[in-house]
């Protein structure tokens, strides 16, 4: 403008409205004038800002949900402001019009009709010239009752948007109550994004909330429960430690918090398994039983007691200091079965190893005396099962347990060469002499007496070995008989020599005997030659032949506790190669089996 006295050209100012020039007094009028077509311009680059962030976080939303749908989004809420803009521009409402065809047209640039409409808007506003501190106030007004109305309808984010715009504009119009209106806005829009699994953008309405309000406990605890919720997110299946840490200060905060504790019980069991695989079973015996507390479930009980019985009696595994060489090549061919104690439950159970890759199962629960049948499909065992006391089978890799014998009193069961038939030793209580019986493999039929004595063990050719004693009670020690099952020939001299195991040739027999004591293995030619193998002050016993004939198998507890050993056939080489437990209670009535991968 120019001064009115001295003709110098000036921009007024409403803290100094005088010529610094001449010192005259300027035209207010005038000035109010320019003003007025400022604030004009002013105000269509402050919607024209808040239009920005609004898009920008419409953008930064965008980019978690795709690009495509935003679009869509984009277009449709740039028809709702296009429409406010008609509604405002129909009542007169100009500067508010005019901010709404602006934000139209950010939402979708090509909106043909918006810049149209804002341009009538525009030179409307131009015409009218309403004084710029009334269409000011004006403007104001008209913002709080939109957002007043969004607020009462429960429109939580366009209510926030609408009050922060406000607050832009006008700073001090209604600041109480506006404050207030935006802290519950944002609060409340942050809870439905928790809720729509949203919580990345929770975050940031709850943050915004604790600007207004940084002392607010209730959001601050809301916002800590997302962030721990967001994080323990961030490491499931990659950390489950971490993803535990997070959960369970979440669930010890609130444990109705969205499904938090469905996710700390299943960290808690996807832990354990990870541990279980590791055969970590304490402490993945921990992790089931923290699950089990945050939520019952049948299965993970049952995870959990089997973890805490390998814990409390872990499975035989090869020692630390053995070395696979080819002297002992041959100990890493087939499976073998042998009982192991499980002094929680005061019983044994039996497994299975696979030798070429030392992998274990349990066959078994509460039994003993395992005893391979010759094609490797079968094992049969004596069972301490309540309800199922005696002598059954099972297949190896399918379960099919099947029970063949009903007497508690029967044991050692060994197999025919063919796999058909099965003999055992019985005693009846009031007679006190033991049998060895023959029943089908299956179960079906009679029983058959074939012989008095114990510890039968049926050989590749069809002979049967056993301990016994004559008719008369006396000339006692081990027998065998021909491929008929007949014409027991004695060939030891000692009812002590037990735990009969066949070469694979079917030329020897390898036993364990007291003789001098302790227990012994020894092996004895059919032809009566002894071979005496250990020489231990510790108990040695019950050997079995591998199924290549180079080795015997044998257990002893030479070092303080139960191992499984290997030796040659002449007892060179003797080494520990698994470690079964510190108990072996009834060792002597236990049995090894060991037979090829495929049997035989």
């Amino acid at each position: 403008m120019l001064c009115e006295k001295c003709g110098s050209k000036v921009e007024f100012d409403f803290d100094f409205p005088f010529c610094p020039h001449c010192g005259h007094r300027l035209d207010l009028e005038d000035a109010l004038k320019r003003r007025g077509r400022l604030l004009g311009c002013a105000w269509a680059v402050a919607i024209a800002l808040v239009a920005c962030l609004i898009l920008a976080g419409i953008g930064a939303i965008g980019i978690r949900d795709g690009l495509r749908e935003r679009a869509r989004l984009n277009q449709e809420a740039a028809f709702e402001h296009y429409s406010l803009g008609l509604t405002h521009l129909e009542k007169g409402e100009l500067e508010l019009a005019i901010g709404e065809f602006e934000l139209a047209l950010r939402l979708y640039p090509d909106y043909r009709e918006a810049e149209e409409k804002l341009k009538e808007a525009r030179d409307a506003l131009k015409a009218l010239a309403t004084p710029a501190f009334d269409a000011l106030e004006k403007a104001a007004a008209m913002l709080f009752e939109q957002a007043l109305f969004l607020y009462e309808e429960g429109k939580w984010e366009e209510a926030a948007f609408k009050l922060e715009e406000l607050r832009s504009f006008a700073p001090l119009y209604e600041k109480k109550r506006v404050e207030e209106m935006l802290f519950s806005a944002l609060f409340k829009r942050g809870k439905e994004l928790v809720e729509e699994e949203r919580l990345e953008e929770a975050l940031r309405f709850f943050d915004r909330a604790l600007e207004l309000r940084p002392e607010e406990k209730e959001a601050s605890i809301q916002r800590k429960l997302a962030a721990l919720y967001l994080t323990a997110l961030s490491y499931w299946g990659a950390d489950w430690e971490k993803t535990i840490v997070n959960f369970s200060a979440l669930h010890n905060i609130d444990p109705s918090y969205k499904d938090v504790s469905r996710r700390l019980h299943d960290a808690y069991v996807n832990y354990g398994d990870l541990l279980a695989e590791k055969e970590e079973w304490c402490l993945a015996e921990e992790q089931y039983a923290l699950a089990l507390e945050v939520e019952f479930e049948r299965e993970i009980e049952e995870k959990r007691v089997n973890a805490n019985y390998l814990c409390l009696n872990p499975p035989p595994v090869i020692t630390a200091s053995i070395a696979i060489t080819d002297e002992i090549a041959g100990f890493m061919e087939g499976k073998l079965a042998l009982s192991v104690y499980n002094s929680k439950e005061e019983a044994y159970d039996v497994f299975v190893v696979w030798l070429d890759n030392l992998e274990w199962i349990r066959v078994a629960k509460r039994a003993s005396q395992p005893s391979f049948s010759p094609d490797g499909e079968r094992i049969a065992f004596r069972s301490q099962e309540e309800g199922g006391l005696g002598l059954h089978t099972i297949n190896v890799e399918e379960g099919d347990e099947i029970e063949i014998v009903e007497l508690d009193g029967a044991i050692h069961p060994t197999w025919s060469p063919d796999s058909e038939r099965i003999a055992y030793a019985f005693c009846e209580p009031e007679e006190e002499v033991w049998r060895i019986y023959i029943i089908s493999a299956d179960g079906s039929g009679e029983a058959e007496e074939v012989a008095r004595g114990w510890s039968p063990s049926w050989g590749p050719e069809g002979r049967l070995a056993y301990t016994g004693c004559d008719e008369e009670g006396e000339k006692c020690g081990i027998y065998f008989t021909d491929e008929n099952l007949a014409n027991p020939v004695r060939i030891t001299a000692d009812p002590h020599d037990i735990s009969i195991s066949w070469s694979p040739d079917g030329t020897r027999l390898a036993y364990m005997s007291d003789h001098d004591g302790n227990w012994e293995v020894y092996v004895v030619a059919l032809t009566g030659q002894v071979w005496r193998l250990t020489v231990n002050d510790a108990n040695d016993g019950i050997p079995a032949w591998s199924p290549d004939g180079n080795y015997i198998a044998f257990l002893s507890d030479r070092d303080g506790s139960w191992g499984l050993y290997l030796m040659k056939p002449d007892g060179s080489e003797q080494r520990k190669v698994l470690d079964i437990g510190a108990e072996h209670p009834n060792w002597l009535e236990e049995r090894i089996s060991w037979v090829a991968k495929d049997g035989i």
